[in-house]
């Protein structure tokens, strides 16, 4: 009998000519491959560290001028290249390869992977490799098959995890935190900040307003403050306003909020219809254009498709680009009403800001129902949409402008005492409905222009006596 070989070369290469043949795979494989177990062949394995650097740093299109441009960029990387061969050994593989395969290729890839390990550390996987039906094996079958020896190989698998034991580093952690506290990162609105802790990784934000009352103007106004202030790539993905709309709310907040430099006083309405007040308002937008130019660290999206397999591509893909922070903007059934949909999807973003270590931020549209309701009453159990979704999230908001009509049965809070709602001026209640980084149930208060798009804290929400 003919001894099976711990590899398969041909399987590799047609693997890299997947990803050089269709990229987007690489957004689906890169968490789950570990180049220095999974290639035995150092060619394949160079083809593939190369790769992972080009699509996060050089383009995330494939072309002969695209490769060599990038290769040509370090003197070692251009030599190697020209050693296995260049461009035509690239063009070769992506030839042979089927990209409708690439699963298959990737579970022969990762079971030799697996194998070469055990057999690393010394188990015996003569037996194994040797078995009849070792050739219809994937990855699973054989940690099945190895079962005993599995947590001594975690680090091939790919998101094998050993438990800890909690506290055994108590000492080093609180000082650590006495050092650098955990806080995540700051918001334009420093309550926020303050009750949420900042935004930290891993958490998902979910903010449920009433229909047309600003849910997409108050994400451009917190995206303008953390990319353009704050200088944070992060990602907007949206399913209702295209990128001119976007575009124009990200302008209006950064022409009309004072920590960008500005404070202009120019309504969106008067940018998007060209009719400025006089030549100096039009020089104005000018100079804010230029700054946005110059600063934007904000990737659109406008999603077309938005099933959550179209939403968690797109996340994983610019995750690799460096995003840390991704909106969503709104939160929707993809081709269905049923809100049982909309649970599902907060529970992917939620998996996907942990595995990715990103923090994510979804709007939702309160359903009709609440907006006969007063803001002090809305919870998530009487508002139909939110009441699953509030399970799965960290924080969760719903709110609502208070009708000035209400204005007389509440009063604003601040630290020093109690003034009545201004008749002249717009509010917006924001109920934390949840928070798991303190304070809930508390109704924090806005004074908002949405032609300027301007959101001013200006204390909290309570009932007059």
């Amino acid at each position: 009998m003919t001894e099976v070989q711990p590899f398969d070369l041909a399987t590799e290469a047609l693997f890299i000519g997947g990803l050089y043949s269709n990229p987007i795979l690489f957004v689906e494989y890169e968490s789950l491959v570990k180049s220095k177990y999974d290639f035995y062949d150092p060619d394949t394995k160079f083809l593939y560290d190369s790769f992972e650097i080009y699509y996060k740093t050089f383009s995330q299109e494939v072309t002969e001028s695209k490769i060599t441009m990038f290769m040509q960029q370090d003197s070692d990387r251009w030599r190697r290249f020209k050693e296995i061969g260049g461009w035509k050994t690239v063009e070769r593989q992506i030839e042979l390869s089927d990209t409708g395969d690439i699963q298959n290729y990737f579970n022969i890839v990762k079971k030799y992977s697996l194998i070469r390990e055990f057999e690393r550390k010394g188990f015996p996987v003569e037996k194994l490799i040797n078995n009849k039906h070792f050739p219809k094996m994937k990855p699973e079958d054989v940690v099945n098959f190895m079962s005993y020896n599995i947590s001594n190989i975690s680090t091939v698998i790919g998101g094998g995890n050993s438990a800890v034991v909690l506290g055994n580093d108590a000492t080093k952690k609180i000082k650590e935190w006495s050092v650098t506290p955990d806080m995540g990162h700051e918001f334009p609105f420093p309550t926020w900040t303050n009750l949420f802790r900042g935004w930290r990784t891993k958490k998902l934000i979910l903010d449920g307003m009433l229909s047309n009352e600003g849910k997409s103007r108050k994400i451009a106004r917190i995206a303008a403050y953390m990319s353009l202030f704050k200088k944070t790539p992060i990602l907007i993905l949206a399913n209702e306003m295209d990128e001119d709309e976007f575009f124009a709310m990200l302008l209006s907040a950064v022409m009309n909020n004072e920590e960008f430099g500005f404070n202009y006083n120019v309504p969106e309405r008067n940018v998007l219809l060209g009719t400025y007040d006089n030549e100096d308002q039009y020089n104005k937008a000018i100079e804010v254009g230029e700054y946005i130019e110059k600063n934007s660290k904000i990737y659109f999206l406008e999603m077309n498709t938005y099933s959550d397999d179209d939403l968690l591509r797109e996340i994983k893909k610019y995750s690799l680009l460096g995003v840390k922070y991704a909106f969503y903007d709104t939160l929707k059934g993809f081709k269905t009403d049923a809100w049982d949909t909309l649970k599902q999807t907060a529970t992917m973003l939620k998996d996907i800001a942990k595995e990715l270590d990103i923090g994510v931020y979804g709007s939702f549209q309160l359903s009709d129902e609440a907006s006969n309701l007063d803001i002090q009453d809305f919870t998530s159990s009487v508002i139909a949409n939110s009441k699953q979704m509030k399970h799965i999230c960290d924080h969760m908001l719903i709110g609502r402008r208070i009708p000035k009509s209400k204005y007389g049965k509440y009063m604003i809070q601040h630290d020093w005492g109690t003034i009545p709602l201004d008749t002249n001026k717009v509010y917006y209640g924001n109920k934390v409905e949840k928070n798991r980084g303190g304070q809930k149930e508390i109704i924090n208060l806005f004074e908002v222009n949405l032609d300027l798009n301007t959101w001013k804290e200006v204390g909290f929400l309570i009932l007059a006596q």
